[in-house]
């Protein structure tokens, strides 16, 4: 008898068991994320998608930046419109709930690629590569602010180069906070920066805020399977007033990942053409979404 009541007292117990992803049907895609990281941060070696992963293997840019590349080549390289652009985007807990049990430290790396490889005449180059580490704070949160639910905040550093010598090298170091929110299916990251002072005489950008701003907006919207996300930079000066705009849609197309399209219009694109204007479409496979 006594041993049939602990059965029945442990299979009910079992029913009231909670916890991130109880009634998984309401739960949201960014909380299901957010467990998981959870889940994974507990394994020894835990290596995490951080921003997008990405590859696209046919890109058009109607606005090459042919003149910068003219210059520092003796105007023997003709840069093509089409090429290969894509994205390697990493992060990795280095400690775990500090500050209350509530706080995550990551250490992350993003690379993004710019390959001619169609450009035969030139011995299909990589035309350029931004290298991006970062360590940051991230801390979940849940608070209400004009509808929105706040689910986490995050503070950090970040590094962004090219590893090119002059006149083609970029570089700047940034204190970058993120804030994210959801409503339903949409989601919104605010990422206001504060770049780091350098020397004149180290500053291969110096005017690199006027063209990628001061922060970035990111919203995206679940559509069942589909993926809508947009994004806006702008230095929101009245005089000389610049920035950029990305549209993506990803959307099923295997089982391991999706098709994905990419259009881009403004500055800074890549650190090379912080102040270039560039105008890209892209389609290829997102191998990780943003959720």
């Amino acid at each position: 008898m006594a041993r049939d009541l602990l059965t029945i007292f442990i299979v009910l117990s079992s029913l009231f068991v909670t916890d991130d992803m109880t009634c998984a049907e309401t739960v949201s895609a960014l909380d299901q994320r957010i467990y998981q990281e959870k889940r994974s941060n507990e394994s020894m070696f835990s290596i995490q998608p951080y921003k997008t992963n990405y590859i696209l293997p046919a890109t058009y840019n109607t606005l090459p930046n042919n003149g910068l590349y003219s210059s520092s080549s003796n105007g023997n390289e003709n840069i093509q419109k089409q090429e290969v652009k894509f994205q390697l985007s990493l992060k990795a807990p280095l400690l775990d709930n500090i500050f209350i049990n509530n706080g995550t430290l990551f250490v992350a790396y993003t690379q993004l690629a710019f390959w001619q490889a169609y450009n035969s005449s030139i011995s299909s180059p990589f035309r350029e590569i931004n290298f991006e580490p970062e360590i940051f704070m991230c801390f979940k949160t849940d608070y209400k602010l004009l509808g929105l639910t706040g689910k986490q905040v995050g503070i950090g550093f970040d590094h962004q180069s090219n590893g090119m010598s002059k006149p083609l090298s970029r570089s700047w170091n940034r204190v970058v906070a993120n804030f994210v929110f959801e409503s339903r299916d949409t989601y919104i990251a605010l990422r206001p920066w504060f770049r780091i002072p350098e020397k004149a005489k180290d500053d291969d950008n110096p005017s690199i805020e006027k063209y990628y701003g001061y922060g970035e907006l990111n919203v995206l919207q679940k559509l069942n399977k589909h993926t809508l996300t947009f994004m806006l930079r702008n230095n929101l000066r009245p005089s000389g007033n610049k920035g950029a705009v990305q549209f993506d849609w990803s959307f099923p197309l295997h089982k391991k990942f999706k098709g994905y399209v990419q259009y881009f219009i403004g500055y800074g694109e890549s650190l090379v053409d912080y102040n270039h204007l560039n105008n890209r479409i892209g389609i290829g496979v997102m191998l990780t979404d943003w959720l």
